[in-house]
Formats: structure tokens, sequence, C-alpha cells
């Protein structure tokens, strides 16, 4: 993890959190508040990170390949088989920076959870 990109993924998500509070509350800040924009921002950007990590997505490569023999013949002549399509579409991620927004997220989702226990 490289850490002055954390920071500014932290900084970019906190500045997010910012945008939506004035967008949905305008100038009433008060612990609620912070607490409902850091988690709806720290929840959007956890989901994605953690479908990114865990490759959730090679999920959907067996409906992509059954709807592009159906509509295009000559795809099925590139890919014979779904494993042929299975095996150019697979690629490992390399960067680190889904775990970076997934810290980064989890950071902000674990602050609204205290502001909330404070408000309550």
């Amino acid at each position: 993890m490289k850490w002055l990109r954390f920071v500014i993924v932290l900084m970019g998500m906190v500045f997010m959190a910012f945008l939506l509070h004035l967008l949905v509350y305008r100038m009433q800040f008060s612990i609620e508040n912070a607490s409902n924009v850091l988690f709806v921002v720290g929840i959007i950007m956890f989901l994605p990170s953690v479908i990114a990590i865990t490759s959730a997505y090679r999920v959907f490569h067996s409906m992509r390949y059954v709807f592009r023999v159906i509509i295009s013949p000559s795809f099925k002549q590139e890919y014979p088989t779904f494993k042929d399509f299975q095996t150019e579409k697979t690629k490992e991620i390399q960067s680190t920076i889904f775990t970076e927004f997934m810290v980064a997220s989890l950071i902000l989702i674990i602050a609204a959870f205290i502001l909330a226990r404070l408000w309550y």
C-alpha cells in the first residue's frame, strides 16, 4: 500500500463527504448529519473496492459470453468455447489502489459509526 496515495484517496473521500453534506444538508452541521454523509460515501466506495479485490466481477463473464454468442455469430468463431473467452478476459488486478480505497472507506464507515453512537 502506498501511503501518499492512501492519504490522497482518504482526503478525496472526506472532500466528497463535505460536498455531499453541502448538497443535502446545506450549512446545518451536526453530528448526525456528519455521520450520515460519512457512511454514505464510505459504503459507496467500499462495495466496489471489495468487488474488485475479490474479482467478483468474473461471475458475469458467462452471461456476457452467452449474450455475445446469441447476438453475433462472428463472436462464436473468435471464441469457440467459453474457456477460450475466459482465459482472455481473466486478468488479475496488479494495482493496490483498491486496497487503499477499501481501507479509506472502512475508516469513514468506522468514523460514521462512532459519530452515530455519540449522537444517540
